[in-house]
């Protein structure tokens, strides 16, 4: 028995030292993105979405952003996004008629894959009044602009979408 206590002791410090440094060089590996929410507008008729469940929308050019989302018609000036410095991300869900409650939870890039995680919470509040009809609730912000190969879409804990970045020829 004292054989295995020598060993262990012997070994203690070591083992804790390298588990240290192996969890912060993953914790260095992740790099947190700060972002801004896109408010004032609404998703166009005819954009590319994902029937039946959450879509991913990446956009790096403003041609691309108008022709997924157009200024709402609340008469607020929507949010601008600066395309040289930013990319555009859209969280699509299924029309509804009781929109869920949504927000972004973590934003960050890992091995070149951006991951996007965000919480849909249900909406339990009791309306007396009849709704219009279904509303295509929707997240829409702004991160700086970054390289990466993947971008991965997690709603509450589990991944929904994974797509690939397109690259251009040169």
């Amino acid at each position: 028995m004292s054989f295995f206590v020598r060993i262990i002791s012997r070994f203690r410090v070591p083992l804790f030292l390298v588990a240290g440094l192996f969890f912060s060089l993953v914790a260095l590996a992740q790099v947190t993105l700060k972002y801004r929410l896109l408010t004032s507008y609404m998703l166009n008729a005819d954009a590319s979405v994902n029937k039946g469940r959450s879509t991913l929308l990446v956009f790096e050019q403003a041609d691309e952003f108008r022709k997924a989302f157009k200024p709402d018609d609340t008469g607020k000036r929507p949010s601008p996004v600066n395309f040289t410095k930013e990319t555009a991300i859209g969280i699509v869900i299924p029309p509804t008629s009781k929109p869920p409650k949504l927000s972004v939870s973590r934003v960050f890039v890992q091995d070149s894959v951006l991951t996007i995680r965000y919480i849909r919470l249900k909406d339990t509040t009791v309306i007396n009044h009849p709704l219009p009809a279904a509303i295509q609730p929707m997240l829409l912000l702004a991160i700086p602009k970054q390289t990466v190969l993947k971008t991965r879409l997690i709603e509450n804990g589990k991944v929904v979408q994974t797509i690939t970045t397109r690259h251009k020829d040169s």
